[in-house]
């Protein structure tokens, strides 16, 4: 999320009680192509202290409208957070500050991009129906669910693929149960045989 006008009202964009944000533009923030919608953080403990803890620092020194992800500026040796507006390239001062996170770390270094890639992924992996796979799409921001399966599944190898054609195939009988229906069914008079059947097929024709 990255802001560009003024006015962007941090208690209105962040909700993190409710792990809500609204990346609208008319709340000054900048979005591919002026799309406007409301996105979802995952609910992943770990790092929602973390956002939790940036959030509670903008909130104790900014006013609520400053910009959520404000820029931070040094001032006589002591870095502090600016009200000002991030200047033209706050897109190179973000991803320098991220190498040097990386580089503290000891991590390999990754691309800002790369976190939203991060959350596609690990959302999709956990997706089980194809309700939940439009859910991410959305949160996404994408307009079609092809336009993430587009782009994700490469990332994916054949599990996402292999989840949605599984959506439409009929589970896998587990041997052991059929046995033990067999066994049932073997039990049963001719006349409670073919009640069963007349049951079967008024609960098929439902």
């Amino acid at each position: 999320m990255r802001a560009c006008r003024p006015l962007v009202r941090t208690a209105a964009a962040v909700d993190l009680p409710s792990r809500t944000i609204k990346q609208w533009p008319t709340l000054g923030v900048a979005t591919k192509n002026g799309k406007s919608a409301t996105t979802y953080l995952l609910d992943i403990p770990e790092l929602l202290r973390v956002v939790e803890t940036w959030d509670a620092i903008v909130r104790a020194q900014l006013p609520s409208t400053a910009i959520w992800y404000a820029p931070v500026v040094s001032r006589w040796g002591e870095q502090v957070l600016s009200v000002d507006l991030p200047g033209a390239n706050r897109d190179q001062a973000v991803a320098k500050r991220t190498r040097h996170l990386f580089e503290t770390a000891g991590l390999p270094e990754q691309s800002p991009h790369k976190f939203r890639h991060g959350h596609a992924v690990y959302a999709l992996q956990h997706a089980k129906t194809m309700a939940d796979y439009k859910a991410v799409s959305m949160n996404l921001m994408h307009e079609d669910i092809r336009v993430t399966d587009g782009i994700y599944a490469p990332l994916l190898g054949n599990e996402v693929r292999q989840r949605i054609a599984n959506l439409t195939t009929a589970p896998t009988r587990d041997s052991a149960s059929d046995s033990n229906l067999a066994t049932f069914i073997s039990t049963l008079s001719k006349a409670q045989l073919s009640e069963a059947l007349i049951a079967i097929a008024r609960e098929m024709t439902k």
